[in-house]
């Protein structure tokens, strides 16, 4: 009777725990003092740090433990956990801590439990647990963050990239060793490093907020508890060498388990860079010209030099024509970015052709050496060009040249085309990722770019369009040794020009239809429904209290239910009413005749009842607009009801 007694009563106290100690049930305020409690339990004293420093209202905080260093190092890592996390992963996370308290280093290790990073409503003007501890450190030249997730529904892998900015080398180094060591398999997400950096691609949030604030961090996600031993074996092993370099253009090369990670380091990268610059100018300036060959190019050189500023200066002018087409494209058919940005290249291509055939009438023939002498030029410009932009992409572009000097001895059309293809090659992986991972603003924008936009795009698509025209003068040789008629040769070129403009359509389509996947990314997105239904949860209640010609408003918010996110903003009527001071943190805006706006700053799953205290003229009349977000069963659907206030 009393096993099945005892039985009974643990089961329940487990079910109450875990029902309790839920992501699914707690949230804001509740989440934050239950992971308290629970860390107090296990002999732990968290700090409080307030999201949103009212002194009379409820709020989530983040909750922050230290573990001092040994000696007088002035070196800090941070631990960055969620709350949500460690709901779910108690026991894991409890056992690194308590390694922590018992290990002896000479730097300060942080753990930070945030608040508010996972949310079910993703307002504008939302704050987040990681954004406000980021933001509050103060020597950020001892220190680095590394925020873990814990999800087993994702493969263990390291992050390092965030919108224009990359973990640096050292610190991605010693957290990849740390996992050799502990013999964990990883992942490393981030390759293609640069998309990041030039802000292509946006990366992770939470790296976002440290960068912002030039701390140095990575993100690991963690399949399982037990690979947790990673950050005990990093902690082991931690060396601040080196953190005071901030080396983000780094290459990874990806080895089989049983080898150590390695890395091409910036160094190595520039000095690549510079050797492959002087060798390439001899070969171009120097042994291009040497021999009695030597001497026809040079003649040939000097009659056709005026191709690559006029060829470079058509394919710019043809993008912008493009630009404007697709655009107006756009207004009758329902383009997505890729067919949009398709559509620009193959205008381009159409223009290309068009001054060939240009050429042909007018008897202003190339030759083949001198377009292949044209092509090498600027793929090796292209080599500075870019790297300029991001050192990383030094490899592309490389790659692209050698793959050019190859071509140099194709003399048929079908080698020539498969040399065309191999040109694809090095950048196929980043626009892979790019297509796939970029948010359709970001690839919208490379589509309808400015003037230096379509004059990088002119660069970057230029060998291809002068490896197009080579194959126009083969084509046109071997109808020459036909015994083609001009006019028999121009529809050659014509139709061959359609051809390949087919084939272009086809992959564009292709990659639109099978990595873009415009049906996919629009099931993919939360489209967030707003249903306006009034149930009178909400109220609101203006109070004020004048002194010397100023008056201190009280607004003060009461809801039935819990809501997940209030919404408040003033407007001056008539006249400006200027916020003097508040008691909650807020932003000026304007509307577009120029009136000002307030908004406060409120922390996301706010307790039932608020009050914002704010200061201002007592002669100014405004009106205050307060809407509130409720969650309904259905998914990405949240009930709204609003409520108005006038200051008179």
């Amino acid at each position: 009777m009393h096993v099945r007694t005892i039985c009974i009563v643990s089961f329940l106290l487990f079910s109450a725990h875990f029902s309790i100690f839920s992501q699914g049930f707690l949230h804001g305020n509740e989440l934050s003092d239950t992971t308290s409690t629970a860390l107090a339990k296990k002999g732990f004293t968290p700090i409080k740090q307030e999201l949103s420093q009212t002194g009379q209202d409820d709020f989530a905080d983040n909750l922050i433990l230290s573990f001092p260093a040994t000696s007088d190092g002035k070196k800090e890592v941070a631990f960055c956990f969620t709350q949500e996390d460690f709901a779910l992963h108690e026991d894991a996370i409890i056992d690194f801590l308590s390694f922590l308290k018992d290990e002896k280093h000479d730097w300060t290790a942080t753990v930070l439990f945030s608040a508010l990073d996972r949310l079910e409503f993703k307002a504008n003007k939302s704050i987040k647990g990681t954004q406000v501890f980021a933001e509050s450190v103060d020597d950020t030249d001892a220190f680095a963050a590394i925020a873990v997730t814990l999800d087993s529904s994702r493969e263990t892998a390291i992050h390092t990239g965030s919108k224009r900015h990359t973990t640096p080398l050292w610190l991605t180094k010693q957290i990849s060793d740390a996992f050799y060591d502990s013999q964990v398999t990883f992942s490393f997400e981030d390759l293609l490093s640069a998309i990041y950096r030039l802000g292509i691609v946006s990366g992770k949030e939470r790296l976002s907020f440290f960068f912002m604030n030039d701390i140095p961090a990575i993100e690991v996600n963690f399949s399982s508890d037990s690979e947790l031993s990673v950050l005990k074996t990093f902690a082991r092993n931690y060396s601040s060498e080196g953190s005071d370099e901030w080396d983000m253009h780094y290459i990874y090369i990806k080895s089989a388990s049983f080898f150590r990670p390695f890395f091409i380091n910036e160094k190595t990268i520039l000095i690549s860079c510079l050797s492959v610059g002087i060798l390439t100018i001899l070969i171009l300036c120097v042994f291009s010209f040497v021999g009695i060959h030597g001497e026809r190019h040079k003649y040939e050189f000097i009659r056709s030099s005026y191709m690559i500023p006029f060829t470079l200066g058509i394919s710019f002018l043809s993008l912008f024509l493009g630009q404007a087409f697709v655009s107006q494209l756009s207004i009758i058919l329902p383009l997505n970015p890729i067919l949009q940005y398709g559509i620009k290249i193959v205008f381009s291509m159409i223009f290309i052709s068009a001054l060939f055939t240009v050429q042909g009438i007018l008897k202003f023939s190339v030759t083949a050496f001198m377009y292949g002498y044209l092509l090498s030029v600027v793929a090796i410009f292209n080599i500075f060009l870019f790297s300029t932009r991001d050192l990383t992409l030094f490899v592309i572009f490389i790659s692209e040249y050698i793959i050019i000097y190859l071509s140099r001895t194709a003399k048929r059309l079908f080698s020539l085309s498969l040399f065309f293809i191999l040109m694809l090659l090095p950048f196929l992986p980043y626009g892979y990722i790019i297509i796939k991972s970029a948010e359709d603003l970001e690839l919208t924008r490379t589509v309808f770019t400015d003037a230096i936009g379509n004059l990088l795009l002119s660069f970057a698509i230029f060998p291809f369009q002068i490896t197009w025209l080579r194959m126009l003068v083969l084509l046109n040789v071997r109808a020459g040794i036909k015994g083609y008629t001009m006019k028999k040769m121009i529809l050659n070129g014509v139709f061959s020009t359609i051809a390949i403009l087919l084939f272009i359509f086809a992959v564009i389509f292709s990659i639109s239809h099978f990595i873009y996947r415009p049906s996919l990314r629009a099931a993919n997105k939360s489209d967030i429904q707003l249903v306006n239904e009034d149930k009178a949860s909400l109220s609101a209640k203006l109070t004020s209290d004048e002194f010397s010609g100023m008056n201190t408003n009280h607004i003060k918010i009461t809801s039935k239910e819990e809501a997940l996110h209030y919404e408040v903003f003033l407007q001056g009527i008539e006249t400006i009413h200027p916020v003097y001071d508040s008691i909650y943190d807020y932003e000026i805006s304007s509307d577009k005749d120029g009136n000002e706006i307030y908004t406060f700053i409120i922390p996301d799953y706010p307790p039932k009842s608020i009050t914002i205290d704010y200061a201002a003229d007592s002669k100014a009349r405004a009106k205050i607009n307060i809407t509130a977000y409720y969650k309904k069963d259905e998914p990405h659907t949240f009930r709204i009801e609003k409520r108005e206030l006038k200051v008179e």
